[in-house]
C-alpha cells in the first residue's frame, strides 16, 4: 500500500468518526431536549401539554424540508461547506433554543435543529460511496445507521447526570452544544471536497454527465419502493420510543423491555458486519429480518411469558438494524451511481419515509384513543410488514459471492 493510500484511508477514517459522532450527539441533544420538556414548559409559563406538539410538528417539518433541500445544497456548495451547514444547523438550533426569549423562539431553534439533523443523514450515503471501498461499504453504512441509537443509548447514561449537574435546562442543553460545537470545528479541519459526478461503480471512476432531478428519480419505481419498504420499520422503532413506554400492557416493564431492544440495536449492527464478511446478497436479509421483526413484535406484544417477551425485545433491536444496511447498499450498487445522484435518492427515501411514518402515527394514534394501547401497538407491528412486502419489488444489486 503506498503512502498516498494509506494517507487517504486515515482522512476517510476520521472524515466518519466525525460525521458519527456529530449524528449520534445530534440525537444525545434531541433527548435531552425532549427529556427537559416538563422544565421547559415551566419556564415558558405552559400549562397545557399541547404546546408541546408545536415541537413534534415542526420536527417533522423540518425532517421532510431538509431531506428534500440536502441535494441541492451539497450540488451549490460542494460537500465540505455542505455537510458543514448541517453541523451548524444542529449547534446554531440549540443555542437559540437555550437564548430563546418565547417559546416560539425555541420552537424555530428546534426546528434548525432538526432542519440539520434531517440534511445530515442523507449526506452519510454519497461520502461512503466516495471514501470507502465496495469489501468495506457494507460495515461503514452498518455503523451510520447505528448512530441514532448510539446516542439514544448515551443519552440514556448522561443525560441524567448532567442535568442534576447543571441544574437548570439551558445549562443541561448548553453541555451538548458544546460538544456539537467541538464536532463542528473538527470537520473545517478534516472535511474536504470531492466529485459529485464520478461513477463508484467502474475502477477508472468516470464521469458521468446524466441529469439525474427530481422529476426524473420520481419517475423511478425504485425511489418509491424503496422508503415504503423501511417505513415500516421506522414507525415501529418511532411507536417504541414514543407510545410504548407509557403502554404498560407487557408482562415485563415496558421500559426494561425499551432498553433490551436498543441493546438488541448494538448488537444488531455487529452481527450486520460479520454477516457481510460472509453473505453478499441484499433482499434475503430485508425480507427475512421484515418477516421475523413482524412475528416478534407480536410475540412480544401479546406474550403472558416474561422470558419469550426479553427475547422478542432483543431479537427486534436486531432485526430493526440488521436489514438497514442492505437497504442502503441496494442504491449504493445501482449502476453508474454518483455522489450527486445517491443524495437525490437518498434525501426522497428519508422525506417519503417520514411522511409515510407521520401518517401511520396518526392512525395508530387515532386506534389507541378509540380501542386502546393493545389495538395501536398491534397495528404498529403489521405496518412494520412492509418490510417484508417491499423485499419482493427490490432490485437485488448483491453478488453470490465476492
Amino acid at each position: 500500500m503506498s503512502d498516498t493510500t494509506v494517507v487517504l484511508s486515515k482522512r476517510a477514517n476520521f472524515i466518519e468518526l466525525v460525521m458519527f459522532f456529530t449524528y449520534a450527539f445530534f440525537a444525545v441533544s434531541w433527548i435531552a431536549g425532549s427529556t427537559l420538556t416538563p422544565q421547559i414548559m415551566k419556564y415558558f409559563q405552559l400549562d397545557s401539554f399541547l404546546s408541546a406538539t408545536l415541537i413534534s410538528n415542526s420536527v417533522t417539518a423540518a425532517k421532510i424540508i431538509g431531506n428534500f433541500c440536502a441535494a441541492g445544497i451539497l450540488t451549490r456548495l460542494l460537500p465540505k461547506k455542505a455537510i458543514g451547514l448541517g453541523s451548524l444547523l444542529i449547534l446554531a438550533g440549540s443555542i437559540m433554543a437555550i437564548l430563546a426569549p418565547q417559546y416560539w423562539g425555541f420552537v424555530i431553534g428546534r426546528f434548525i435543529m432538526g432542519f440539520g439533523g434531517a440534511v445530515y443523514v442523507v449526506y452519510f450515503s454519497p461520502v461512503v460511496i466516495h471514501y470507502f471501498s465496495p469489501e468495506t461499504r457494507p460495515t461503514v453504512n452498518a455503523l451510520n445507521s447505528v448512530a441514532y441509537n448510539v446516542g439514544g443509548m448515551l443519552a440514556m447514561l448522561v443525560v441524567g447526570p448532567v442535568i442534576a449537574m447543571m441544574q437548570t435546562w439551558q445549562g443541561s442543553m448548553f453541555f451538548f452544544a458544546v460538544i456539537s460545537g467541538v464536532l463542528f470545528l473538527a470537520w473545517l479541519l478534516i472535511g474536504q471536497d470531492f466529485a459529485l459526478n464520478a461513477s463508484s461503480n467502474s475502477q477508472t471512476a468516470d464521469m458521468i454527465e446524466e441529469r439525474y432531478t427530481f422529476r426524473t428519480a420520481l419517475s423511478h419505481s425504485f425511489n418509491w419502493v424503496l422508503p415504503f419498504t423501511y417505513s415500516g420499520i421506522l414507525t415501529f422503532y418511532i411507536v417504541l420510543l414514543n407510545i410504548f413506554p407509557i403502554s404498560g400492557t407487557t408482562v415485563i416493564s415496558s421500559r426494561t423491555l425499551g432498553i433490551v431492544v436498543a441493546f438488541g440495536g448494538i448488537t444488531g449492527t455487529i452481527i450486520t458486519i460479520l454477516l457481510s464478511k460472509v453473505y453478499f446478497k441484499r433482499v434475503p436479509v430485508i425480507r427475512i429480518c421484515g418477516l421475523l421483526l413482524t412475528v416478534c413484535g407480536i410475540l412480544m406484544f401479546t406474550t403472558e411469558n416474561g422470558f419469550i417477551a426479553l427475547i422478542s425485545a432483543f431479537a427486534i433491536g436486531n432485526l430493526m438494524f440488521i436489514p438497514v444496511t442492505s437497504l442502503f447498499m441496494i442504491p449504493q450498487e445501482l449502476p453508474n451511481m454518483t455522489p450527486a445522484k445517491l443524495t437525490k435518492i437518498m434525501g426522497i427515501f428519508w422525506a417519503f419515509a417520514y411522511i409515510i411514518e407521520t401518517i401511520a402515527f396518526f392512525i395508530i394514534g387515532s386506534i389507541i384513543d378509540k380501542s386502546g394501547y393493545t389495538a395501536g401497538l398491534i397495528t404498529a407491528v403489521i405496518i412494520s410488514a412492509t418490510a417484508f412486502i417491499g423485499s419482493f419489488l427490490l432490485p437485488e444489486t448483491g453478488k453470490s459471492k465476492k
